[in-house]
């Protein structure tokens, strides 16, 4: 696309095309369901009306080519335009990288992405809908949403080597009394236990660094979303047995000793009420919980 293109196809565009084109940009992948609750819900009287705009402004860009769909569609063909997953174009990529006076470096892969890829990379995106939503609500004000890479943290290994922590989101919040910060990450229970674990540790090391409570104050709550609440009793005890103490009949599966305290365990049919503050998932005393499977 040459600068005469880029400078002809911003004259096609209107102001929500550019939110829609930051979006995608932002989240990597939106199904066309999550477009239509960020841009279209609020603006429309009726979610017929707001789904039959969203989609005429989707088709309209990806004949443009600023925005393309995955060839896979969640929910299968029968879900129709609603199950349209949408990424950035390669003229959309352009197009951002001009507007922003940014180098060529962001050029991405458009190839098809594994199922896991997607799977995963939607699941984080509903949890950043979500908190959109909440806010709208007026239960609590979104102050800043972060995906990945932005959502990366960096610091300093006991080695002195640069190592980087990757949550899936980094969610501020405030309400009428106080700011709540958050590191989420999203668990589809494809990973295996000790995997999580190892993400947990990398979480108590940045925490020990001093990095971010000398930024802002204090460090985030470790919010894992699980599917199931027999995933999230599973976590929790792997959390919690990381501080059995030798002689009691129990594995030490860490090197790191955790702090239940730390981490947050809620299921996703939870997660909108627990960033809200209306519920808390507590960690029962004991460490009673079943056994991971």
């Amino acid at each position: 696309m040459s600068r005469l293109d880029v400078n002809t196809l911003k004259g096609q565009l209107l102001e929500r095309d550019y939110d829609l084109l930051r979006s995608v940009d932002q989240y990597r992948l939106l199904t066309t369901k999550h477009l239509q609750r960020l841009h279209f819900d609020a603006a429309h009287p009726t979610p017929l009306a707001a789904a039959r705009a969203c989609s005429r402004s989707l088709v309209r860009l990806k004949d443009l080519g600023v925005l393309r769909s995955l060839d896979r569609r969640i929910g299968g063909v029968r879900a129709g335009s609603a199950g349209f997953v949408w990424f950035l174009g390669p003229a959309g990529d352009r197009l951002l990288t001009a507007l922003h006076d940014e180098a060529s470096g962001r050029r991405r892969n458009y190839r098809e992405p594994s199922r896991h890829f997607v799977d995963h990379t939607l699941a984080v995106t509903e949890l950043a809908v979500q908190a959109i939503e909440a806010g709208r609500t007026g239960a609590m004000e979104v102050l800043n949403i972060e995906t990945e890479p932005a959502s990366w943290q960096q610091s300093l290994s006991p080695h002195g080597t640069r190592a980087w922590l990757k949550p899936d989101l980094r969610l501020v919040t405030v309400t009428a009394e106080e700011e709540f910060h958050y590191f989420i990450e999203s668990d589809l229970a494809s990973e295996h236990l000790p995997v999580i674990v190892r993400q947990c540790e990398a979480y108590e090391a940045f925490r020990a660094s001093g990095r971010y409570q000398a930024a802002h104050g204090l460090f985030p709550a470790v919010l894992w979303v699980v599917p199931t609440e027999a995933r999230a009793a599973a976590l929790r005890a792997a959390v919690r047995r990381t501080r059995a103490k030798p002689g009691r009949g129990l594995p030490q599966s860490s090197e790191r000793r955790l702090d239940p305290q730390l981490f947050t365990v809620c299921t996703a049919d939870e997660y909108a009420a627990v960033i809200r503050g209306d519920h808390l998932p507590i960690n029962p005393p004991g460490g009673q919980e079943g056994e991971a499977p």
